[in-house]
């Protein structure tokens, strides 16, 4: 099913809700619960259509991500947030989310996920640098850093990661049409740096 070039503008937002213009104090678990409901009703807004209907908000220990959407319509983030006032990359992340349940997890980050995601203000891409030092420090002992490799040859480095994926391993630009990118220029391919032993 096509996603509709036009979205509807959002309802009014609804009271009661937290706004990070409002407060720089820590992250509790309701305040995370008060800004993805407050995203879930714009998203709710924008989009009739679900491939996978909400179903429920969860939190795990989770370091390696910051979030996952599944099949059966739950949003599980991790407690890394809890603590810290990452604002911005916990609306990022839950708007992230949010597009893989609207657009269909199916179609993971591909043309139909990014225009979803970019309709509800998400950074449209697989995975990126956090802006806060706060969540770096907590992801701080990750045993790899992931890097793509720009067909410029730059090297830019992405996030401190637990395991090295499979995906990122195997990606080559144009290989089975993958072609990620990065501000508009491609990455040829990614690499890990183990800081286990200081080799790639």
């Amino acid at each position: 099913m096509r996603i509709s070039e036009t979205v509807s503008q959002p309802e009014e937002e609804p009271t009661g809700v937290l706004s990070n213009q409002a407060t720089e104090v820590p992250l509790t678990r309701d305040a995370i619960r008060a800004i993805f409901e407050r995203e879930r009703h714009k998203a709710d807004a924008l989009f009739s259509h679900w491939e996978h209907p909400f179903s429920g908000l969860t939190f795990n220990r989770a370091r390696r991500s910051y979030g996952q959407a599944h099949r059966d319509g739950r949003v599980v983030l991790s407690n890394t947030f809890v603590g810290t006032t990452a604002f911005a990359d916990l609306e990022d992340t839950i708007r992230h989310e949010l597009a893989h349940l609207i657009a269909g997890i199916r179609y993971k980050h591909g043309p139909r996920w990014r225009k979803v995601a970019i309709s509800l203000g998400a950074t449209p891409r697989a995975s990126g640098r956090s802006e806060s030092d706060e969540l770096h420090d907590k992801m701080s002992d990750a045993p790899f850093t992931l890097i793509a490799v720009m067909q410029s040859g730059e090297e830019r480095v992405i996030r401190r990661v637990y395991r090295r994926a499979r995906s990122y391993i195997n990606y080559r630009y144009g290989k089975r049409g993958q072609r990620y990118h990065i501000h508009g220029e491609f990455v040829e391919r990614f690499l890990y740096v183990d800081h286990r032993n200081q080799q790639r």
